[in-house]
């Protein structure tokens, strides 16, 4: 395969999973050592990467399903809700389902209202702050807003040009970082800084890349020079991971990104390798259920280290019991009524 082939857009990005799995070992380290020892001492907060982890799945997100939407002839909306809604709702309602029923029979309130803004995908809004019947579900937040996403993008990228796209996207991103830094002592701590006008751009910065890539000659530039760039970028990402532990400046998700492309161009450089690791591809392949079941796994009243225990068995299981089934079924769904149409 020539290099101009091997550099084509594509529905796949190789080093998908392995970063999938990176993200998540960040949200679990940074919720384990909560768990464990309430957060790390003042003045060490860089030993909690789980925002970070975050921002790696929202750059993910933007980038792949921008690829994916651009490489159709022509978008098609239906197709794109049924899979994302059989990738993400059977999985997420199957916890807060399971949330309720323990609740009930140990007889604690461990979900309320705040279920509501899980399923209306408004949680990193409502409820405004944290007690101990709603921090199970605290971490749909970012489900939150990659729903908004969703909800929004792939409709605005299929009625306007892809020119036009881009420069939507730069402007929500520079709106983003404009806001964000004039507004930053207020969102910079607490429940501000999970809410979607700040935390926006890392999901734009991936679909800027998707966008922008779509010509051949600029992924033929990129791929020439990954090696390069992954070694001036990679220093620089770690610097802002040590750096920012709240809100996450516009530079990290640009570098995340620009990591995130390099590596899926040059699939034979030294972190695309390791990325392919088969048991970090495995830990970014039930990413989702991890991510999902952790916050309640982990933070089970008087039985932290037991519920951390069986976190990865509750995973898996919830992989291939729930999610994989609704996705193929979600895929069958799709391919019926394109038949019948």
């Amino acid at each position: 395969m020539s290099t101009d082939e091997r550099n084509q857009p594509s529905h796949r990005i190789p080093t998908l999973d392995g970063w999938r799995g990176i993200a998540i070992l960040l949200v679990l380290i940074d919720h384990v050592q909560l768990m464990l020892f309430q957060g790390p001492d003042p003045g060490h907060e860089w030993l909690r990467p789980g925002a970070h982890g975050v921002t790696l799945f929202f750059v993910l997100s933007g980038y792949l399903i921008t690829s994916r939407l651009l490489c159709e002839e022509k978008i098609d909306l239906r197709a794109f809700y049924i899979r994302r809604f059989f990738r993400l709702m059977p999985c997420a309602w199957a916890y807060l389902l399971a949330l309720a029923v323990v609740g009930a029979v140990v007889h604690a309130k461990i979900i309320g209202s705040d279920a509501w803004s899980c399923i209306f995908f408004i949680r990193n809004y409502i409820p405004n702050h944290e007690t101990a019947s709603t921090m199970r579900t605290g971490h749909f937040w970012s489900l939150s807003l990659e729903e908004q996403f969703y909800l929004a993008w792939p409709p605005l990228l299929a009625l306007l040009s892809r020119k036009r796209s881009f420069v939507l996207a730069g402007a929500g991103i520079l709106a983003c970082a404009i806001f964000r830094f004039f507004h930053w002592q207020q969102y910079s701590g607490g429940f501000m800084n999970l809410r979607t006008e700040v935390r926006i751009d890392a999901l734009l910065f991936g679909c800027i890349f998707a966008l922008v890539l779509q010509r051949s000659e600029l992924r033929q530039w990129l791929a020439d020079r990954s090696v390069l760039i992954l070694a001036v970028a990679s220093p620089l990402a770690l610097r802002y991971i040590y750096s920012y532990h709240a809100l996450i400046p516009a530079a990290e998700s640009a570098i995340l990104t620009l990591i995130v492309v390099c590596t899926s161009l040059r699939p034979s450089c030294l972190l695309s390798r390791a990325l392919e690791w088969k048991h970090l591809k495995l830990l970014g392949l039930i990413s989702y259920s991890l991510y999902v079941w952790q916050q309640g796994m982990l933070f089970i009243s008087h039985a932290e280290p037991y519920g951390a225990l069986f976190l990865p068995l509750v995973a898996i299981m919830s992989y291939s019991l729930i999610e994989r089934p609704s996705i193929e079924y979600g895929r069958r769904l799709v391919a019926t009524l394109n038949a019948r149409t």
